[in-house]
């Protein structure tokens, strides 16, 4: 007896026949998504969630749950059709660059880190685009970023859409609120005082920081800065100077208070200056841990705990100040630079091998370059004058480019960016070989200007902040302020005066020498120039001048 064959169905159009893509809900793909982030992006967070609540098990089960959630919460909102898999894929990208910067170096990405990298030069970032960064980038963020476009996706219909979404988000937000409140004793206290816990979340942090720049940009645009500072002057004793008074201000980058030699390092990575006449300030303080933080901080007036961006751009800063007073003020860049410092000035002068083709020889210039600099506008001046030198000092990850190799004097150094090429002593000898190039070029400037007699000249030098080198895990800067360590936020601070300086404004170098053992901190630069130079102004404070009653006069 013969069967009829069945009939034959075709496969849909555009689909081979048992190849077709398999098809997951728009929650499924969420779903699949969230345990890969969560799974293989957080370990960092994972990391500090078992530490917390290492002794609260059902706190620990809780705030796990509540995280897991929280993603899910997030993902709830994207999940529109063209919306979904472009918005995942960008979350996966994300929590990546995140993971790997969190691992390779212990950075965490908030607002302030954003900051940073939009403001960096491309010459200053690149060294961070290692062949580790382009594998785990690639690997565990390109790789399933693209996955996600590979499932069909079971589609509602809109009239289905127009409530399941918003229902979805409700329900979502409705378990994570009440799984939060019936632990709130437990988790509240925890996420109140381990701020690093949530900081680390990929990729809700970096998402977060990212929004927050955005609206921070937002509120600064269209900022003009109000006069500030209008009524300064030359005092009597600078408008008395028989000379053109010439004072150096060199704004350090990455310099470390606890590899200074000044500061009673076991290493001796200041040699030079040791041996000159200047007053070292051991124990001074940074108002933030990265450039564009610290830089526009200090020059700001506003001290540490009243900074921010935007009150900083609200108002004129020390540069428009000492223009005011009839200051000829300049600023010569080897960073990344001026950090809207000296936006009113008529320019800046940028470090390139045209200035000292030695000293850029290495395909990046050293701050050897600001020595032929100093010494040509020594001859030229003619008036009252302030030079800003916006070091590169010790910037990393690529210490070594900070000096030339035949000069390292603690072997065997890190000639590379990626830290994990490195042994770690040997990313700590090309760290101190860089502190050794900042101590030539601070200690030469020092002997430049007290060999000649057309000027009289005084040297100021802080660095912007610290660095970590290795420290509970921790490399580079720009730590979040509630989990800075002292490495990042700990500076080295000197200050020179040749002795014609000390007798024409009448600021004797033992009387500063008297105030070193005291805390120090960036806030008193402000002051402090304004008061060396003896600029008279209402908005100098004296409690924050580092000169004041040095003088005769007692101011």
């Amino acid at each position: 007896m013969s069967s009829k064959p069945l009939p034959f169905t075709p496969p849909k159009s555009g689909q081979a026949p048992g190849k077709g893509r398999f098809e997951l809900t728009p929650w499924g793909l969420n779903l699949i998504v969230a345990a890969y982030l969560l799974a293989v992006l957080n370990g960092g967070m994972w990391t500090s969630i078992f530490k917390v609540f290492a002794a609260d098990q059902l706190a620990l089960v809780a705030f796990s749950v509540s995280v897991c959630l929280l993603l899910l919460v997030l993902m709830s909102f994207i999940t529109l059709p063209w919306l979904q898999r472009p918005a995942l894929a960008f979350m996966i990208l994300t929590a990546a660059v995140a993971e790997h910067f969190r691992h390779a170096y212990g950075v965490l990405i908030d607002r302030d880190m954003i900051q940073n990298a939009m403001l960096t030069t491309t010459t200053e970032s690149k060294h961070l685009f290692t062949a580790q960064f382009f594998r785990d980038i690639g690997l565990l963020g390109l790789l399933p970023a693209a996955l996600v476009f590979v499932p069909r996706l079971r589609v509602s219909p809109l009239r289905h859409l127009l409530w399941r979404w918003p229902l979805g988000i409700a329900l979502s937000l409705a378990v994570l609120v009440g799984l939060l409140a019936a632990n709130y004793r437990s988790i509240a206290p925890a996420v109140r005082n381990h701020h690093e816990m949530l900081a680390s979340f990929q990729p809700g942090a970096p998402i977060r920081a990212m929004a927050r720049y955005g609206a921070l940009r937002l509120a600064t645009a269209d900022i003009t800065a109000a006069p500030y500072g209008r009524d300064a002057t030359q005092g009597p004793l600078l408008k008395a100077a028989k000379k053109p008074v010439l004072f150096v201000l060199f704004v350090g980058e990455t310099a470390r208070a606890q590899n200074f030699g000044l500061n009673g390092y076991a290493r001796d990575t200041t040699p030079e200056l040791s041996k000159l006449d200047l007053v070292n300030f051991p124990d001074t303080w940074s108002c933030g841990t990265s450039t564009a933080v610290s830089v526009p901080c200090m020059f700001s007036g506003l001290g540490t705990d009243d900074y921010s961006q935007k009150r900083f751009l609200g108002r004129e800063n020390l540069v428009d100040i000492l223009v005011h007073a009839g200051m000829k003020v300049e600023w010569i860049d080897n960073n990344t630079g001026d950090q809207q410092v000296a936006k009113r000035l008529n320019g800046i002068t940028r470090i390139d091998a045209t200035i000292d083709p030695a000293a850029c020889a290495g395909g990046e210039c050293t701050d050897a370059a600001f020595l032929p600099l100093l010494k040509a506008r020594m001859a030229t001046i003619t008036e009252n004058t302030v030079l800003v030198y916006h070091m590169i000092g010790s910037h990393g990850p690529a210490y070594y480019l900070r000096y030339p190799a035949d000069q390292a004097v603690f072997t065997p150094d890190c000639r590379s960016s990626a830290f994990a090429d490195c042994a770690q002593e040997t990313i700590v000898n090309s760290y101190d070989n860089s502190l050794r190039m900042t101590d030539h070029v601070l200690a030469q400037t020092i002997q430049m200007m007290a060999a000649q007699d057309r000027v009289i000249p005084a040297m100021y030098f802080v660095s912007d902040h610290g660095e970590s080198l290795g420290e509970n895990g921790l490399y580079l800067h720009a730590a979040p302020m509630f989990m800075a360590p002292d490495q990042q936020r700990k500076v080295p601070f000197v200050i020179w005066m040749s002795q014609a300086f000390q007798d024409t404004l009448d600021v004797p170098q033992s009387c500063l020498a008297a105030k070193a053992g005291q805390p120090a901190s960036q806030d008193n630069l402000f002051h402090s120039v304004l008061g060396l130079l003896d600029i008279q102004t209402s908005v100098r404070e004296d409690a924050l001048d580092l000169s004041h009653g040095c003088r005769k006069g007692g101011a």
